[in-house]
């Protein structure tokens, strides 16, 4: 093999590892980052990626007690084919679970309360190249959101219009489709596989049509309604470069515009006066990656995250914000097309240690952690 394709192979196949997704954000309820890394392969390509995050967030109050680990473990999916209709347009289409949390309080005062808020986002992406150096994309995003709420249950049944079962204060369970796009441009030095690439995600409107269940005294009340929430905007900036012919190095910064995104149902608000949570602060986040070349098969990376404290006011369902992490991984190139990355990550996250209720003591959240793992498979034909 000559020295030529010898260092566009050990690159290709480190390139290949640096633009695995991170495992695990904590900004808002961010999850993937938004990637759109897969219009970038060359040729025919198909690839799936399954994952898990672990979280462990525990917490107490000195007048409420022990809420036990209110954080719940999320699976989570991602996909995507490309293709080259000719030298110089291609296109994707890429799903994604973007914005993925689900929380669960077990113990304590707040005991039933539970959250479950995700995103699916269907992005269809398409990219023109001016030439080899340089290159525009877009394409529409459709994304369906969905949460599902309910406050502590009380067990009422020394009541007898009640059942014997814990019933919820409050519950409600919504799901909405939105549009929104994708757009971005990147400069390319293609025999280096060094590559600067800015994307902007636009922020999804959803119009929910509601209907609140509240727990009264004389039994639980429906409270019809419609209010309106926007996953954030954000903008991704991905640099990626060689240190030397096996040895590649990838910076990600990405702004995520969480300040203004709130779930502020209609009867919540008219009976407690306020959201049932509000994000006040913009994300940043940091990553650095850094892959290098083992042999003609196999290649490791080790990556690593910093997210500032944006100095959010915590509520049941925000206890985290900001933290950093460090994780790796391997990648197997089988030589005929078929890849597959494995990687881990250890996130140690900042806790948000403000008063749960107003007037009472702060809740104390600990050393809060998550571990995330992924597989990633993919296949150029």
């Amino acid at each position: 093999m000559s020295a030529r394709k010898t260092r566009a192979r050990n690159l290709g196949l480190a390139a290949c590892i640096a633009m695995a997704p991170a495992a695990a954000h904590a900004g808002g309820f961010d999850l993937t980052g938004q990637p759109i890394d897969i219009i970038f392969e060359e040729g025919n390509y198909i690839e799936g990626r399954v994952g898990i995050v672990v979280p462990t967030v525990e917490g107490s109050n000195p007048l409420f007690g022990d809420f036990g680990d209110n954080a719940e473990t999320t699976p989570f999916f991602n996909g995507g084919a490309k293709t080259d209709f000719t030298d110089r347009i291609s296109g994707a289409i890429i799903f994604d679970t973007p914005f993925l949390r689900s929380t669960e309080y077990d113990n304590g005062l707040y005991i039933g309360t539970a959250a479950d808020v995700s995103a699916y986002t269907l992005t269809a992406v398409g990219r023109f190249k001016f030439n080899d150096n340089f290159s525009v994309y877009a394409g529409p995003r459709v994304q369906v959101a969905a949460v599902d709420l309910q406050g502590p249950t009380r067990n009422l049944q020394a009541v007898p219009v009640f059942p014997e079962t814990p019933i919820p204060i409050y519950q409600i369970d919504v799901e909405d489709e939105g549009i929104g796009f994708v757009v971005g441009a990147a400069i390319e030095i293609p025999a280096y596989k060094a590559r600067l690439a800015v994307t902007y995600n636009s922020e999804i409107e959803h119009e929910f049509d509601s209907t609140e269940i509240l727990l009264s005294p004389v039994g639980p009340v429906a409270i019809p309604g419609s209010f309106e929430i926007h996953t954030p905007q954000s903008v991704n900036v991905d640099l990626q470069a060689p240190i030397t012919t096996s040895t590649l190095v990838r910076a990600n910064i990405r702004w995520a515009d969480w300040g203004g995104v709130d779930f502020d149902p209609p009867g919540f608000r008219a009976n407690f006066g306020r959201p049932v949570v509000e994000y006040t602060e913009d994300v940043f986040t940091y990553r650095l990656t850094v892959a290098q070349r083992l042999n003609e098969n196999f290649a490791a990376f080790v990556t690593g995250s910093y997210e500032e404290d944006g100095g959010e006011e915590g509520s049941l369902f925000k206890t985290v914000d900001g933290g950093y992490s460090l994780g790796g991984g391997l990648i197997i190139d089988s030589g005929e097309g078929l890849r597959v990355t494995l990687g881990a990550e250890y996130r140690w996250l900042d806790a948000i240690n403000d008063p749960q209720v107003p007037g009472f003591p702060a809740s104390d959240f600990g050393d809060p952690t998550a571990i995330a793992a992924s597989m990633k498979v993919g296949y150029t034909f």
